[in-house]
């Protein structure tokens, strides 16, 4: 019970956090509100009141409180509640540093908000740990429930490189405004001079008073005449990725893809373009007896791949190149996958694929040779758009597989994964798996059930923009509730 008159001056709500002394175990525990009740003497005795209440001293009734425990600190170290509660336990209003420490959340990592009690934010400081990045995290929330403020404000507050895969252009903004890197996969169908494209680009952007100020190898520096950003405008030659396209494309077969890279060795030249793969390497193909319908199945894979525009892509007076990914490595970078997007799902998803294998391998590398980590963040907005959904969707299956390696491979060698989405049903086993910390927003019960956070639907169900739930072992609690900062 609480008295009256703390119930005024306290206001306990459900999701209070209350402190509570164990005088026997000499312990304290961290507990939260789950239901706050006030009862009279007819409520309680269930007598009905005939007349009006004519003594106001009546309504100063106590609080009969229910709370969850969350928490223990034994010896100096919280861990999950086991003491029994003794009667006439003392229970306290807990400071801010009590409720941090007992809540198990980590003194260093990326803040992404503010805990909530009842809903009132409260000055402590909600971060995800390096050691909560590297075992990757799966963000679900339905359309405006906050994921992509969650996103913008990680890219903001990390000071671990990082990577956005953005099929919206929702993180160009941010990325211009932190100084970073845009990565511009283009496509045959903007075949025009670098500066028009820099227009175009700029103004689909909406970024007024920007202009080219500066040119580095590949590396465009775009200012205002206050801040600055880098540009990269992307290809992907067909010299440079013969060994990687049957991995990213579904049309070749599996002997197909393999004499494709066996015949290209042999037939393309460090200036050949795909359109004339097929006049190039028909006679190598003759050469080595390969079966008339492997060699259609690899002709009819190579024009496939030229169709999806996103290979040997010209502009006026020569091709696109692929960039310094090291360079691109050291800062905040987005990969701008709308132009892509506009020419199928096979080119966004090659485009993808290819710079996501080419990191992995900058890493990997370092991993082998120095056996050392190098610390790195890919993001992953709309993580649904890049796994297969049936037979229909089979292209995604390759850039699903390599997804699957890094986030199995990543964890040793410093690369944590983050995936937002509305639909989770449509991601695979494995990353539920593979994802040890889970932050649910508003969301239906289906797509929280699928993260196994199915009892929070009520909250869920209505809760406001930015306001969240996050499980995670990095947290001594079982589940945290959260409201995210304003990007």
């Amino acid at each position: 019970e609480v008295s009256f008159d703390t119930y005024l001056s306290s206001r306990i709500l459900i999701g209070s956090y209350l402190g509570i002394s164990l005088p026997v175990s000499r312990t304290l525990m961290l507990s939260r509100v789950k239901a706050v009740t006030r009862q009279d003497i007819l409520s309680i005795s269930k007598v009905p009141s005939l007349f009006p209440q004519e003594n106001v001293s009546g309504l100063m009734t106590p609080l009969v409180i229910t709370v969850e425990l969350l928490s223990e600190e034994v010896e100096g170290e919280v861990v999950p509640p086991s003491s029994p509660i003794d009667p006439q336990s003392p229970v306290f209003l807990p400071s801010l540093d009590f409720i941090k420490e007992m809540l198990g959340i980590p003194e260093e990592g990326v803040r992404i908000g503010k805990v909530v009690e009842g809903y009132r934010e409260i000055e402590v400081d909600v971060k995800l740990s390096k050691e909560a990045l590297k075992h990757h995290v799966l963000v679900v929330g339905t359309t405006g429930a906050g994921k992509t403020n969650l996103l913008k404000v990680i890219m903001k507050n990390s000071d671990i490189p990082l990577i956005v895969f953005d099929i919206q252009g929702d993180y160009i903004k941010p990325a211009v405004e932190m100084g970073g890197s845009i990565v511009v996969p283009v496509t045959r169908d903007y075949e025009m001079g670098i500066t028009d494209f820099v227009d175009v680009f700029l103004k689909r952007s909406n970024l007024s008073g920007y202009k080219i100020s500066k040119v580095e190898g590949d590396r465009l520096i775009l200012s205002n005449g206050k801040s600055s950003f880098n540009l990269y405008l992307v290809g992907f030659r067909l010299p440079e990725n013969y060994k990687l396209l049957p991995d990213v494309s579904p049309y070749f077969s599996p002997q197909g893809g393999e004499f494709f890279k066996i015949v290209s060795e042999k037939c393309v030249g460090k200036n050949d373009v795909i359109d004339d793969w097929e006049d190039n390497c028909r006679n190598s193909m003759e050469e080595m007896r390969i079966h008339k319908e492997t060699q259609n199945n690899i002709i009819r894979s190579v024009y496939l791949l030229s169709q999806s525009g996103i290979i040997d892509v010209s502009f006026g007076k020569g091709y696109y190149q692929e960039p310094n990914y090291e360079e691109i490595m050291k800062s905040k970078a987005v990969v701008d996958l709308r132009w892509a997007l506009e020419r199928g799902v096979d080119s966004a998803t090659i485009a993808s694929f290819l710079i996501i294998n080419k990191i992995f391998k900058i890493i990997d590398d370092r991993y082998k040779k120095e056996g050392k980590e190098t610390e790195y963040l890919m993001i992953f907005d709309e993580a649904h758009e890049y796994f297969p959904q049936g037979k229909r969707e089979e292209n995604k299956e390759p850039l699903e597989r390599l997804i699957n390696k890094i986030m199995r491979l990543g964890r040793v060698r410093g690369i944590g994964t983050i995936l937002a989405t509305h639909r989770p049903t449509d991601l695979n086993d494995l990353i539920l798996t593979l994802t040890n910390t889970k932050v649910a927003m508003r969301a239906d019960e289906d797509a929280l059930k699928r993260i196994g956070m199915e009892k929070y639907s009520k909250v869920l169900s209505v809760s406001p923009p930015g306001f969240g739930i996050i499980s995670s072992y990095t947290i001594k609690v079982n589940n945290l509730t959260f409201r995210t900062e304003k990007y």
